[in-house]
């Protein structure tokens, strides 16, 4: 069975001497859930599908816990995982720090060499180029506006959608349209969203 990929192209900020250049993306067939794994497991040991799925369980705790209590966790063959944490921005004392401002940010995954080079061997199979509609700008405004109409929110990758575009340029046509005080920004992060302005 083989990995399917597409070539996207990268921001037009990246572009050398005006040629923008292509990169490989994976296109997921599914996601794979604990249940799909402990069905697999189940076929391949002398285990129950029940057991395997609370022993899975269990494990997910315990690595939740041991990463809140400041450990590393290292899954021999697989990877570590480590817990990133965030800060005020600007800081440049640790004088202007306090405990409570210091908080929990992401996890780090760092992929095991063993699985680095079981994943080397992978068989790759490209997806054919989707056709583009490509749409004027002011008509890209318009169709994130109607898009909003009906919506009443929506973020970036909606507008890519709507547009067929990149993140790229949705994000610059939302910025237009928050600039001519139409939209508003609301969140802030990957929480981002827009509504039209009342």
């Amino acid at each position: 069975m083989s990995a399917k990929y597409k070539l996207i192209e990268n921001p037009p900020a990246a572009a050398k001497n005006g040629v923008t250049a292509l990169h490989a993306r994976i296109v997921p067939s599914r996601t794979a859930t604990i249940d799909d794994l402990a069905a697999e497991i189940s076929t391949m040991s002398s285990f129950s599908l029940g057991d395997i799925k609370g022993l899975l369980a269990s494990f997910t705790q315990v690595v939740g816990s041991r990463l809140k209590n400041g450990e590393n966790v290292n899954l021999e063959g697989l990877g570590s995982y480590s817990v990133s944490l965030g800060c005020p921005k600007d800081v440049t004392s640790d004088k202007q720090i306090r405990s409570e401002s210091v908080h929990f940010k992401g996890v780090n995954f760092r992929c095991s060499q063993k699985m680095k080079a079981t994943l080397k061997s992978m068989k790759l199979e490209r997806v054919p180029a989707e056709k583009k509609n490509e749409y004027a700008d002011e008509e890209r405004l318009l169709r994130i506006l109607a898009y909003l109409k009906d919506h009443r929110t929506a973020n970036s990758t909606d507008c890519m959608r709507v547009n067929q575009c990149s993140r790229y340029i949705a994000l610059q046509d939302l910025h237009l349209l928050i600039e001519a005080e139409k939209v508003e920004k609301l969140g802030s992060g990957k929480n981002v969203l827009y509504m039209l302005r009342a």
